[in-house]
């Protein structure tokens, strides 16, 4: 049974993945034939000559008793029309758990300079057989922390020599954390790829109680950069702060995911961004995006992310979003970008009755709060209050939409960088919980 969300927000420490100024823009016959017969019956012809002579002839008599006329009829053979044949069954839709790898993880710090801006950094990544550790704990800035069932604490040296993988940056939502998405993070990490978060500084959970954080134009130009840094380091081989993963690194692959205000710099990293302050140009080393309830903006100005940068887009792309979503709505939000954006193939999955909050591990620190001895009880509060957008009654199960979220994200990601085969709504059976197109 969950907690009732608290009306009390106040908390050392909000976790929230995305707060509701993420998407303070948004609004919400057959042609006809005739076949005509003409039936022309030929009459023979029977004018005769008149004789005037008295003379008279016998007739003649033909006899033609022993004349016959056969006539004969040949049938058409039956036509025989082939048995309708049943359309080829769909696959079943897989189901992504954990991959082969076993997870771990580490903390850096990556700075860049000419920004004089440090971003601490957690790397997920696969381990080398038989790698041992304590399980991985997030810690908040209060003490609290929320220890991982998979991954565990570990160094660069214990790599698996498999590489080198894909790599996969995830940006978290505005106020949230670089680990707030662990489960999404830690699986697509276990079937064989680099993953790394940084906390974007200036919009993180603490700062947002300090009150500390950036007006939201600094922050939108800065976390196109913020990726743009660590995509730089993981690939750099002097950078002191990533060589212990830079020969593990296939520069020749590389994603970005993120949550809501992530989700807008999943998408700003391909289209490029420019505000009063600055501008980031379109980094043409990303290969595919992975958007999860992306905060766009509206359809009129002022927005995110405008028209014309939205159809800038050509990467590969899968959206994600929960139908329930009430942060940033499917429309406007998921709908610009799909009617918009050029990116081919393009997939978009909608997870039935799941909400805002359904893509980040909220959920999981409610059953695992309570086990702890000792809780921050203001940061147990925040997270009741902030969990209320996908963890609540009638919302989507939460290990089910774990389920689907990673299913077709690790799919879609080994379709662009594996040769896998990507699911498509032609040649798997969907369930009646997802909504899905691909075009």
């Amino acid at each position: 049974m969950r907690r009732p969300a608290s009306i009390l927000l106040v908390s050392a420490v909000v976790i929230a993945a995305c707060g509701g100024d993420d998407d303070s823009d948004a609004t919400t016959t057959p042609p006809e034939s005739a076949v005509s017969t003409v039936a022309e019956a030929l009459e023979p012809d029977t004018d005769t000559d008149t004789d005037t002579d008295t003379d008279t002839t016998e007739p003649e008599v033909i006899d033609d008793s022993d004349t016959t006329t056969t006539t004969t009829t040949t049938e058409a053979a039956p036509t025989t029309e082939p048995p309708p044949t049943d359309p080829p069954a769909l696959a079943e839709l897989p189901s992504i758990a954990m991959g082969e790898y076993a997870v771990g993880v580490t903390t850096i710090t990556i700075t860049d300079t000419t920004r004089d801006r440090p971003l601490t950094v957690d790397v997920w990544f696969p381990l080398a057989d038989g790698t041992t550790g304590d399980p991985h704990r997030y810690t908040f800035v209060t003490g609290d922390y929320y220890e991982s069932p998979t991954a565990v604490t570990a160094e660069p040296a214990s790599i698996a020599p498999d590489g080198p993988y894909p790599l996969v940056v995830y940006s978290h939502g505005s106020g949230g954390t670089r680990y707030i998405s662990s489960n999404y993070t830690e699986t697509i990490a276990s079937h064989g790829y680099l993953v790394v978060a940084a906390d974007h500084t200036g919009n993180t959970a603490a700062e947002r109680v300090l009150g500390t954080s950036d007006d939201q134009a600094l922050i939108a130009l800065n976390r196109p950069q913020d990726v743009r840094t660590v995509i730089d380091a993981m690939l750099n081989p002097e950078s002191a702060e990533t060589v212990g993963f830079v020969a593990s690194t296939d520069p020749e692959r590389i994603a970005v995911t993120g949550h809501s205000f992530g989700g807008y710099t999943t998408y700003a990293v391909a289209s490029g961004y420019a505000n009063d302050l600055g501008s980031v140009e379109p980094d043409p080393r990303i290969d595919a995006l992975i958007p999860l309830a992306p905060a766009v903006g509206g359809d009129d100005p002022p927005q995110l992310l405008s028209d014309d940068r939205l159809a800038a887009i050509t990467t590969p792309s899968l959206v994600i979003v929960g139908t329930n979503d009430q942060t940033t709505p499917v429309d406007p939000n998921v709908r610009r970008a799909w009617e918009l954006s050029n990116s081919a193939p393009h997939y978009r999955l909608e997870l039935v009755d799941a909400q805002h909050n359904t893509f980040t591990d909220l959920c999981d620190y409610l059953d695992f709060f309570p086990t702890l001895p000792e809780v921050n009880p203001l940061v147990l509060e925040a997270i009741e209050s902030q969990s209320a957008e996908g963890c609540s009654e009638g919302d989507m199960d939460i290990a089910r939409a774990q389920e689907l979220t990673n299913t077709f994200a690790v799919t879609f990601l080994d379709s662009i960088f594996a040769d896998a085969e990507m699911i498509t709504p032609d040649a798997f059976e969907l369930p009646d919980d997802i909504l899905y197109q691909a075009k």
